[in-house]
């Protein structure tokens, strides 16, 4: 497995990977609506437009993208691995590989948005929960768990 910056041309399996998620496991706190919005808003064509703001990185094995994750100045995104791949420690290596990355830019802290089927994993990592977080509003279709992590 190597690690590695996102380019445009992964966006198509990385969306793939990301539905695969969305439709497989059982993320928590998401309507199936919710599942949808998520869906519509990792495919490829705005995963390319998401990398013009974050720092993505990803997970290949033999030249196949297992994996992708990124983080900005004050967040982690999109942290997916394909479902074969889970338990393999494929997202323990982006994940640090996002902190070392985030923590060389000088950031002193860093949130995410976790699923509730993520939340254990982020806390393992020394991430803690501060807020829920559910919207649409009018619709409450997700559901998500803002986390931070200070650097020492």
């Amino acid at each position: 497995m190597k690690i590695r910056r996102f380019i445009k041309a992964d966006a198509v399996d990385a969306s793939r990977l990301i539905k695969e998620c969305f439709l497989k496991l059982d993320v928590g706190g998401h309507t199936k609506r919710g599942i949808e919005l998520q869906i519509e808003s990792y495919s490829p064509e705005n995963l390319i437009k998401k990398s013009e703001g974050i720092k993505y990185f990803v997970a290949t094995n033999n030249s196949k993208v297992i994996g992708i994750c990124g983080h900005d100045q004050q967040k982690v995104h999109t942290l997916f691995i394909d479902i074969s791949y889970h338990k393999h420690g494929v997202g323990k290596q982006l994940l640090e590989t996002i902190l070392r990355d985030a923590r060389a830019e000088g950031l002193k802290s860093i949130t995410t948005w976790s699923t509730i089927y993520a939340e254990n994993f982020y806390h393992s990592f020394g991430f803690y929960k501060i807020d829920e977080i559910i919207f649409p509003a009018d619709t409450k279709d997700i559901m998500l768990i803002e986390m931070i992590k200070h650097f020492d």
